[in-house]
């Protein structure tokens, strides 16, 4: 370490903007994260902890020392600080019920059909764990690893924090990360160890784990064309939009023609969707890489109710919403989709009568298709027919309690009846289901600047603004009462300015 005096720079509990920028852009370099100003802080606490370990004299001092040397392992325990590794066993359930009863049985006939008996799955970016895990306990319990010894199930979990990956190979868990388990699960896979639950020798010896820098040359085109499927969950939330185009580019190399990539429910192959076509099956979404060779059937994009920030960006119907198949897969849906279609158009004219007429005629043929639901909620809610839209909201919760755009309507519909204690606890349900739904984050803002708490509400309006920037956040047109994109932004732009110095 270098001995220049302390006096000269910023106290290790605050960072100057130039260290913070030289700081940032060392692990954006290193790794490709990408830390806004709201992120100061957090870097700020990070940086004291390892200099305090170190014995590092200064922030700029700690700086040379990740500028003058790879430091990766530095760079490692920095990253471990600065990433939220929160999660848990099946986290999106829906997502990997079309994993067990769509993918694996698709990929299964299909390598059957060339000869080739082996699967290889990654969890890139598997924190803990839990995700390469979860793909290890749907494969042992579907039987396959014991009615089908001469195949091969390759299963590698990567992350870059070291620390994590130490807690994955333990295989030692929470009872609040076994939270998603079903049934007996719990009884059969896992030994209790005092307050935590050790997952079974059998399942661990499935998964590999290892150090992987997503970022880095080499990774991705180590693994070219190599995996079957590919979950990448939460990873590109991180990333600045150029960063997250190399990084789909690398994974569409990665896997093998037909393969199925899996995204966060907040993630969306905004403008890099070539090479991709969207599956929809029961309610859940993945891209599958579209094949160099004809028919091989790959599955067409599932039309959606709501339009996310920006162009292009694919659409997708409600999370938990049925999407009807006919009996034939996701690649064949019935015509409640296209009916649905035609219904979104009339609302889309403004012409509301016929809009409910429609919707209601596709309810009685299709009455679990939320997507209809949701917008003959849509159509109430501009009419001010606040009752019936809840109703409609509640014929969702009613199939599915967790479908995140139905509490945002019951939200909505509290904040314009002059309900504020009944919208808030609907909203805040709301976010934590899905926290990319600028609605909610909206109507929330509006509630605590109306009851004088101007910075709840003025980060509720950052929330919009920084989500914008990262196009991850979702609309839902249904709801927003002829607001564009463009006008809410500006509108949280002008709050933030106006309300920040007076709540400061």
């Amino acid at each position: 370490m270098s001995s220049r005096a302390t006096s000269q720079a910023a106290p290790a509990h605050r960072l100057l903007p130039s260290q913070f920028d030289r700081l940032r852009a060392l692990i954006e370099e290193h790794c490709g994260l990408h830390l806004d100003e709201s992120r100061r802080a957090a870097l700020a606490a990070a940086v004291r902890t390892r200099m305090q370990h170190l014995g590092a004299p200064d922030i700029d001092d700690y700086g040379d020392h990740l500028e003058r040397r790879s430091a990766d392992a530095e760079f490692r325990k920095l990253i471990a600080l600065l990433t939220v590794t929160s999660t848990c066993f099946f986290r999106d359930p829906a997502q990997f019920r079309l994993f067990r009863r769509y993918i694996v049985p698709a990929l299964m006939a299909a390598r059957a059909a060339d000869g080739r008996r082996a699967l290889r799955f990654w969890s890139a970016g598997c924190s803990s764990g839990e995700e390469a895990y979860s793909i290890a306990l749907t494969l042992w319990d579907m039987g396959f690893y014991a009615i089908r010894p001469d195949w091969t199930f390759e299963i590698v979990g990567t992350d870059l924090n070291t620390d994590v990956l130490d807690t994955a190979r333990r295989g030692l868990y929470s009872a609040r990360s076994l939270r998603n388990l079903e049934g007996d699960w719990l009884r059969r896979y896992f030994t209790p160890q005092g307050e935590l639950f050790r997952l079974n020798d059998d399942i661990r010896r499935c998964v590999r784990f290892e150090y992987g820098n997503l970022t880095q040359p080499g990774t991705l085109e180590s693994k070219a064309a190599t995996r079957d499927v590919v979950f990448c969950k939460n990873v590109t939330i991180y990333f600045k939009p150029a960063m997250t185009r190399r990084l789909v580019r690398g994974l569409h190399g990665v896997l093998v023609d037909g393969g199925y990539l899996l995204l966060g429910h907040s993630e969306t192959l905004w403008q890099m969707d070539e090479g991709f076509s969207l599956v929809g099956h029961e309610g859940a979404f993945c891209y599958q890489k579209v094949p160099q060779s004809a028919g091989t059937g790959v599955a067409g994009p599932a039309p959606a109710p709501s339009a996310r920030f920006g162009p292009r960006r694919p659409a997708r119907p409600a999370r938990g919403s049925r999407v009807p198949s006919g009996g034939q897969g996701p690649s064949r849906p019935d015509d409640s989709v296209g009916r649905y279609e035609e219904c979104l158009a009339a609302f889309r004219a403004g012409d509301w009568s016929r809009a409910e007429q429609l919707l209601r005629d596709l309810i009685r043929s299709s009455p679990t298709f939320a997507p209809a639901h949701l917008l003959l909620g849509g159509v109430y809610l501009r009419r001010s027919r606040y009752e019936e839209a809840g109703s409609a909201a509640g014929e969702v919760l009613r199939v599915n309690d967790l479908e995140a755009r139905a509490h945002l309507l019951l939200g909505i519909i509290a904040a314009r009846s002059g309900r504020p204690d009944d919208a808030v606890q609907a909203l805040r349900r709301t976010l934590y289901l899905d926290d990319s739904l600028a609605l909610a984050h909206f109507w929330l803002g509006n509630l605590h600047r109306d009851r004088g708490d101007l910075n709840r509400a003025c980060r509720e309006y950052e929330n919009i603004l920084h989500r914008w920037e990262r196009r991850t956040l979702d609309l839902t047109e249904e709801f927003a009462l002829d607001m564009t994109a463009g006008q809410l932004v500006e509108y949280c732009q002008q709050s933030v300015e106006r309300l920040q110095p007076a709540g400061s």
